[in-house]
């Protein structure tokens, strides 16, 4: 019955599992599997006509030969694998279930004729994978109004990416990373349509489709018209800074980043000692554009104005920050042994990021948060806390936040001390049968000379009383 209820659980393990067929009847040939499916690997087109022939696997720690297949013609001898594993003589193939990363490796076939030569051997390298099971796609908008795309697998071993759109593979025009076989690329500005995800290795292929729309360059406005203002831009971006309503009444007046002077003007012509393509100044309005914002472009900023006669009438200073952008975040809990909830929620990259917590849209509180501080990135919760979990974080040119549904940590040490008890249960009781099944064997042995010697000593004394007679 045991025996009965294995094969059942190894047939329905592999009846949700992937199965491959390999033809390995080619020396050198490679054949793949799935972790967990099957593989069917043809070995010879018919054994029945093969007088002898034996399949042996070379193990990688100990570099010998363990054999798993003997036979005769139609009559299989040796089966190492039966338990998992079904050899067909007429057709020559050997197919393996529940493939585990153990069945990787080099196997070799040798077959024999009728005097007991060697007639042929053949070479067979098996490789063991995990699929892949499913693959998300996620896009975002960079500064400059670039795409970032990511193609995330769940499981897989050796995935191999490809990106398409509208069904075309992505040309340099449209790809700004250059490269199309990563997990994630770089879009140039302008780009839509539907971009496609494809991830395969030699057992799977899934792919993920996502319609991508053509992002806005991102632009942060700051008033700059009091003196000593604080503004902050995103790396990468663009700024405005608003220094006055306009210049256009002003005589003179100069702009300055740090010790470097960016403009003078004298009666409404500029001259720049340090003019960019990235600086733009609007004398009509009174503002100043930086775009593709660096780090460098960070500092104090001074403006100074004078009257026609040089004569300096006012001054003012700005400071610049410029920082990168939060861009993405990700939750990631783990059950204590105290069944508290430790959660984290990192970042991929950012510069000074903030954190906020929220349970059920409400501020985390102290009967809940055992840390009993809302604003780091690690937070530990108490016992039997449970809803949805927000994180959010922030800083002065960003703001992301990443949600998930809790539930409460289970106490999983009786359910250990059960399976333990069960598992004593079983091997007292398994022992018991065993002595049992000892015992009535031993009496059976016992019982079985009585019989045998009963007529012998009848004869005996039936030739002694003839004897006497």
């Amino acid at each position: 019955m045991e025996g009965v209820f294995g094969l059942l659980l190894m047939l329905l393990g592999v009846s949700q599992a992937v199965e491959t067929f390999c033809d390995g009847r080619q020396d050198g040939a490679l054949c793949y599997g799935a972790l967990g499916g099957s593989v069917e690997l043809q070995l010879m087109d018919n054994a029945s006509e093969i007088p002898r022939y034996k399949w042996r696997k070379k193990t990688s720690v100990t570099k010998t030969y363990q054999m798993i297949l003997t036979g005769q013609k139609n009559k299989v001898k040796k089966n190492t694998l039966r338990s998992r594993s079904v050899f067909i003589p007429n057709n020559g193939t050997f197919r393996i279930n529940n493939l585990n990363s153990t069945d990787s490796g080099k196997y070799t076939l040798e077959i024999f004729d009728s005097n007991e030569h060697k007639n042929r051997s053949q070479i067979l390298q098996l490789f063991i994978e995990a699929p892949v099971s499913s693959v998300q796609l996620v896009s975002e908008c960079l500064p400059q109004g670039l795409i970032r795309a990511s193609c995330l697998p769940e499981g897989g071993d050796s995935p191999q990416y490809s990106w398409t759109l509208d069904g075309h593979a992505l040309a340099d025009s449209e790809l700004l990373s250059r490269d199309n076989g990563t997990n994630f690329i770089v879009l140039r500005q302008n780009i839509s349509g539907r971009l496609s995800c494809s991830v395969k290795n030699h057992i799977s292929h899934v792919s993920r489709d996502q319609i991508v729309s053509v992002c806005k360059e991102m632009k942060t406005y700051c008033d700059g018209r009091q003196d000593g203002a604080q503004c902050y831009g995103s790396l990468g971006a663009t700024v405005v800074l608003h220094l006055m309503d306009s210049f256009l009444e002003i005589p003179k007046y100069e702009w300055r980043h740090q010790s470097l002077t960016i403009f003078k003007s004298r009666t409404n012509t500029i001259f720049s000692h340090s003019l960019q393509s990235r600086y733009l100044l609007m004398p009509s309005n009174g503002t100043f554009t930086i775009k593709n914002l660096m780090k460098a472009d960070s500092g104090k900023y001074t403006l100074e104005t004078f009257n026609s006669d040089g004569r300096k009438t006012g001054q003012r200073t700005l400071q610049l920050t410029v920082q990168a952008p939060v861009s993405s975040v990700q939750l990631v809990t783990e059950c204590l042994s105290t069944l508290e909830l430790k959660v984290s929620c990192p970042i991929v990259e950012g510069d000074s990021p903030q954190y906020s917590w929220t349970l059920d849209g409400n501020t985390l509180t102290d009967s809940e948060l055992i840390s009993g501080n809302n604003g780091t990135n690690i937070i530990i919760l108490r016992q039997n806390v449970s809803g949805r979990l927000l994180c959010s974080v922030r800083n002065h040119v960003s703001l992301v936040s990443k949600g998930e549904f809790i539930s409460p940590c289970k106490d999983t040490s009786q359910l250990r001390c059960g399976l333990m008890f069960a598992a004593a249960v079983l091997s007292c009781a398994g022992i018991g049968l065993y002595f049992k099944w000892k015992e009535t064997k031993y009496k059976k042995m016992l019982i079985t000379p009585q019989i045998e010697e009963n007529p012998e000593d009848f004869q005996i004394i039936e030739q002694s009383n003839l004897a006497d007679v």
